[in-house]
């Protein structure tokens, strides 16, 4: 009896060991449960039917380097978003997310992997107008943004004019189109993106000029403490290694300067 005690005491303990070696603690092997929303070109959006995108492709490495399998997750407002983080039904936000003191107090953040700006997107044909300076301040004009999002925070507090908001970058930019707003304020990757797509029946131009500078990062639950070291240890890897430099320059192939 002592015997067969002992070898189920050896057996035990040798699966403990081997649970542990490689260092990802209670969270290996469990599904990394990533949430987005799908609606910010080229960072992340749908494309024949499959979620694509730079925030996609960073999901898919950060699980094979956690060592852990992917699972996606995906909302269409950024309220559910965050609500989903908050309720434990997804561990990260990767959905080009802006660092903004309000989200800091609630949430903890990644080290930041990109900087950006918000940027204004208009149509061709009003840019003898609306390209000068000052223009879109003066109060004239009809501005769009997307709800929630630091673009709104901007429109509000900087702009005397008519605004509107939008659940998606598709409903704003066909406002746009359509002639019910006279610009649309977002990031400047997904106004980059939006301006040169063809698919339009008028052609809208990007003002590549920053409003604002602002970081992106992931977003995690405050009490992740595990969770975050792990994500920046696997950060800064991919800075030392390329691999961050690399899948940014493949999807967003232009460099934006702020310029005076």
């Amino acid at each position: 009896m002592m015997k067969r005690i002992g070898w189920m005491l050896v057996l035990a303990l040798g699966l403990l060991a081997g649970c542990s070696s490689s260092g990802h603690g209670e969270q290996e092997g469990r599904a990394l449960r990533v949430g987005v929303m799908p609606d910010y070109p080229p960072l992340v959006f749908r494309e024949e039917g499959k979620v694509v995108g730079l925030e996609r492709d960073f999901a898919e490495q950060l699980s094979s380097d956690l060592e852990r399998p992917l699972s996606l997750h995906e909302y269409t407002q950024l309220s559910d978003l965050f609500a989903a983080l908050k309720n434990n039904e997804i561990d990260i936000i990767m959905s080009g997310i802006s660092i903004t003191p309000a989200r800091q107090k609630a949430f903890a953040f990644s080290l930041p992997y990109t900087t950006i700006g918000q940027m204004a997107m208009i149509r061709l044909d009003d840019a003898a107008r609306l390209a000068t300076p000052g223009a879109l301040f003066t109060g004239q004009y009809r501005v769009g943004y997307k709800n929630g999002t630091t673009g709104e925070a901007f429109v509000k507090e900087t702009m005397d004019a008519q605004t509107r908001g939008f659940n998606s970058n598709t409903e704003a930019t066909q406002a746009l189109v359509n002639g019910d707003i006279d610009a649309f304020i977002h990031d400047a990757p997904t106004v980059w993106n939006l301006a040169n797509k063809r698919e339009y029946p008028v052609k809208l131009l990007g003002l590549y000029k920053p409003l604002t500078k602002e970081q992106l990062a992931w977003v995690m639950r405050k009490n992740d403490s595990e969770l975050k070291q792990q994500v920046d240890t696997v950060l800064k890897s991919w800075v030392n290694n390329g691999f961050l430099m690399q899948t940014k320059t493949q999807w967003i192939p232009v460099k934006i300067l702020s310029g005076q």
